[in-house]
C-alpha cells in the first residue's frame, strides 16, 4: 500500500500521477490517518462501471430469488421491529 501525506502529494503530484498510471493506488494521510484515495482513471472506471456497481449485483441476486423465498415488506419490518438492541450506559 502505497501512502503519502497530502503535503507530499502537493509537492509531489506528477510523480504520484506516474505511480497512478502503474495502477497503483496512494493513500493520503493526514496526521498518519488515511483520509483520501487517489486511483488512476480506470481503476476508477472500473468501480463506477454499472455492471460492477454493489447496487447492480444486488439487483442481479434478487432476480435469481424464487418468489417463494422473497420476504414482504411487512415480515422484513416485523424483523426489524422484534429486534430492542442491546442496553447502553454511558457509566461503565
Amino acid at each position: 500500500m502505497k501512502t503519502s501525506t497530502i503535503a507530499e502529494a502537493k509537492n509531489n503530484l506528477s510523480q504520484l500521477i506516474h505511480q497512478l498510471e502503474l495502477d497503483e493506488a496512494i493513500y493520503l494521510t493526514r496526521h498518519g490517518k488515511p483520509v483520501a484515495v487517489m486511483l488512476s482513471e480506470a481503476n476508477y472506471q472500473k468501480l463506477t462501471h454499472k455492471e460492477n456497481s454493489l447496487y447492480q449485483a444486488i439487483q442481479e441476486w434478487r432476480t435469481k430469488l424464487e418468489d417463494d423465498n422473497a420476504l414482504t415488506d411487512t415480515e422484513l419490518k416485523n424483523l426489524r421491529a422484534a429486534s430492542h438492541g442491546r442496553e447502553f450506559s454511558w457509566d461503565e
